[in-house]
């Protein structure tokens, strides 16, 4: 199993708290715009969660998480995997403390973006399209959309000055300032309950900034250009669509000399036309690079065996370079990968789980990725709730006389114990590696012999 529990225990306390004001309209964001990029799991942690709350300006009373996998119906890894999908789309900001050997968590909604936002993110509305497909994501947009013209309406709207007067100090009680700054204070520690607008992701801190900032040319963009806003569209749109440093340089130098100017806007448009034309306009699709770490294994242990040195290619790489592998290192078939990613998405199957279900269908099937059995086998780790590759692998061992049964036509199934001449599959090296036993030395052999013979001849005397 993975280490989950390095993280959290039944036992560890929490509490929840809003970051603003929460409205009964967010429901309806979360629903058709978060809901399919963080899954229904996701979804219903931060419902429950939600639900914890009297009001914005208290917290929820202190539970233990076992209380919230009674609500939940969900194990304590799911939790947990829930909570960093939330914390990532950023709706979640999660805080603990630790004091005399307990340990509390601080779960802090944070509100969704706004329509407007979401739809103008350049990161998550990329993802939903891909997700929903155009017809239905047009839908969604109308959803969210109303009209701006009012033709054939004056507008009659009263200006402030036309109704409320200005009274000057004289005909105004007399009070002193002090107290006026006194009532104006805030207490330390508390602010003032307002609007939020809700955040578009964050993404760590792994692309060389500075490099980036060397490398433009002072005579097309300027210094200042690179402000905190476009540092952080950038980083985004490095991650979202696999940008190399010099490639990105590129980009913001040919975008200044276009739009004679570098906003986010303009720099996602240049972006997006770039990848469009490198990838046949297809879109960079939304999914967990590589297997979680709370799931993984092989971290420290050096693997030494044929099972551990795969168990750790699985855990290191995602699904998408394990077809790559597989084609070796050719470019994978788009129908493979979409296969690939139903799977990941339908049945939630970790990357590193489905590393091993290409590895195991694909060397057992002749090298082909047939659909309906990939998915029935994908549909079956699901149920049995497989989040680890040694789970997968220890799975699919016990399981292979069956799943080769799935693999034929029902006439075949029929004749498949009769049929002398069967072919053998081809097994990955992790299936077939047996422990050898030792070699017993010859001459410890033959002296266990003598003795043998001296205690038969002792006992017949």
């Amino acid at each position: 199993m993975g280490n989950h529990w390095k993280e959290l225990l039944p036992i560890d306390h929490y509490q929840v708290r809003s970051n603003g004001l929460m409205h009964d309209f967010y429901r309806k964001t979360l629903t058709s715009l978060y809901q399919p990029l963080i899954g229904a799991v996701a979804y219903s942690l931060y419902m429950t969660l939600w639900s914890q709350l009297e009001n914005e300006q208290d917290w929820s009373e202190r539970a233990t998480h076992r209380s919230l996998m009674n609500i939940t119906q969900l194990d304590l890894k799911e939790i947990l995997l829930a909570r960093k999908k939330l914390e990532g789309i950023g709706l979640l900001t999660t805080y603990v403390k630790e004091e005399n050997g307990e340990r509390s968590y601080l779960y802090q909604l944070e509100v969704p973006m706004s329509p407007d936002n979401f739809f103008n993110d350049g990161a998550l509305n990329v993802y939903l399209y891909n997700r929903l497909g155009n017809h239905q994501f047009q839908q969604l947009k109308r959803k969210f959309t109303t009209t701006t013209h009012v033709e054939g309406f004056t507008l009659i709207t009263a200006a402030f000055n036309e109704v409320y007067d200005s009274l000057h100090p004289s005909e105004m009680r007399t009070t002193e300032s002090s107290e006026i700054s006194q009532a104006m204070e805030l207490e330390e520690g508390s602010a003032y309950l307002k609007e939020k607008t809700g955040s578009s992701i964050s993404i760590a801190e792994d692309f060389d900034m500075e490099w980036l900032e060397q490398s433009l040319s002072d005579l097309i963009v300027p210094k200042d250009a690179l402000n905190a806003e476009m540092k952080d569209t950038i980083k985004k749109l490095v991650y979202i669509y696999n940008i190399e440093p010099l490639q990105m340089k590129q980009l913001i130098e040919s975008t200044y000399v276009k739009y004679d100017e570098l906003s986010a806007e303009a720099l996602r448009k240049s972006t997006h036309e770039w990848y469009a034309v490198q990838h046949q306009n297809k879109l960079p699709h939304l999914s967990l690079r590589i297997q979680p770490p709370m799931y993984k294994q092989q971290k420290k242990k050096q693997a030494e065996t044929e099972e551990e040195k795969a168990m750790e290619l699985f855990e290191s790489i995602s699904p998408y370079e394990q077809l790559e592998k597989m084609a070796g290192g050719a470019k994978p078939a788009a129908s493979d990968i979409k296969i690939i990613e139903g799977i990941m998405f339908e049945q939630n199957l970790n990357p590193g789980v489905v590393n091993v279900l290409i590895d195991y269908v694909m060397r057992t099937n002749d090298m082909k990725m047939v659909k309906a059995y990939i998915e029935k086998i994908a549909a079956h780790w699901a149920r049995k709730n497989i989040k680890t590759v040694s789970e997968a692998m220890a799975l699919a061992k016990s399981e292979h006389r069956k799943y080769q049964e799935w693999s034929k036509p029902a006439t075949a199934r029929k004749k498949a114990y009769s049929a002398k001449n069967e072919r053998k599959d081809k097994l990955p090296k992790w299936m077939t590696e047996n422990k050898q036993e030792p070699v017993q030395d010859l001459s410890d052999f033959e002296q266990q012999k003598r003795q043998l013979e001296a205690r038969l001849k002792k006992y017949s005397d």
